[in-house]
């Protein structure tokens, strides 16, 4: 079995048990091909779920910026608001690029949209309790990785889950677009059917899961609610019990020691490790 090595600023290092699929040995034909200076940082880190306030309050102010600089009006997000006001500022990006092609409004957009799913983790942890903790290498904004994409094979798509559970280590979302769980997560009822893009295809990009369990019964019952309000088939083209809906992320590993963080407190204690850390360097084996 295959292993895949990290190393994060503050010394610690954890290892990954890879999955025996074709989906898995893609990655990792493409991963060994990365290096941590093809990582895309460009001020916005590459943790989800451990912002101070101050970091969240400053993302903020820079997302209001760029939006302004794009001419694009932004609501001052509130708790009872915030879910709304990023989705309807999302509803401007997957066009964006059809009908702009100047360099500073190009990389403002880019930005705009990073903040955009940045936030979407920080508020859901800060608002409503999700405990959602990842490190998420990107490699989808270096041409040459994004470039590499590859074909899930048709049988791998049970893979697929959408439950973060921490010790996971998935492939990331990779087009410009949304896919099932970010618009359920997001509770997105304005974003058109076009937008809606599910993952059949991978690249370099994947994330590590510190997260907090999750009901698993209670999520599929909630994401089959909003799979009927958004139209079900006619909206998103799969039933909603078809893999190639891509509910999630495709699972490529697990944490080597996961026993080891069984009880909350050991979660706890690694999370407060990495917080304030970057990944460093990696390697497969």
């Amino acid at each position: 079995m295959r292993k895949a090595h990290f190393t994060f600023s503050c010394g610690t290092q954890l290892s990954y048990l890879l999955n025996n699929t074709q989906t898995t040995a893609s990655w990792c034909h493409q991963f060994a091909q990365m290096t941590p200076q093809l990582l895309f940082r460009q001020g916005i880190n590459h943790r989800h779920g451990f912002a101070t306030p101050q970091e969240i309050d400053a993302a903020i102010s820079r997302l209001k910026t760029t939006t302004e600089f794009l001419g694009f009006e932004m609501q001052t997000i509130r708790q009872d608001n915030w879910h709304e006001v990023l989705n309807d500022l999302h509803l401007n990006f997957p066009g964006f690029f059809k009908t702009n092609r100047d360099e500073k409004r190009f990389h403002a957009a880019h930005v705009m949209n990073l903040l955009i799913h940045w936030l979407e983790y920080e508020l859901a942890n800060l608002y409503d309790d999700k405990a959602q903790y990842l490190f998420n290498l990107d490699f989808n904004h270096y041409p040459p990785a994004y470039n590499l994409k590859t074909q899930i094979p048709d049988d791998e798509f049970d893979h697929f889950s959408a439950a973060l559970e921490f010790g996971n280590l998935h492939l990331h979302y990779i087009y410009i677009g949304r896919h099932f769980l970010e618009m359920f997560d997001a509770r997105d009822f304005v974003s058109p059917g076009q937008h809606f893009r599910a993952q059949h295809e991978i690249n370099a990009t994947c994330a590590l899961v510190f997260s907090e369990p999750v009901d698993a019964a209670r999520l599929n019952n909630q994401m089959q609610e909003y799979f009927d309000q958004r139209g079900g088939n006619s909206f998103f083209g799969f039933d909603f019990d078809d893999p190639r809906l891509a509910k999630g992320f495709f699972k490529i590993g697990q944490l080597e020691n996961l026993d080891h963080y069984r009880n909350a407190s050991q979660r706890t204690a690694l999370r407060e490790q990495l917080k304030g850390s970057s990944i460093v360097q990696w390697q497969l084996e």
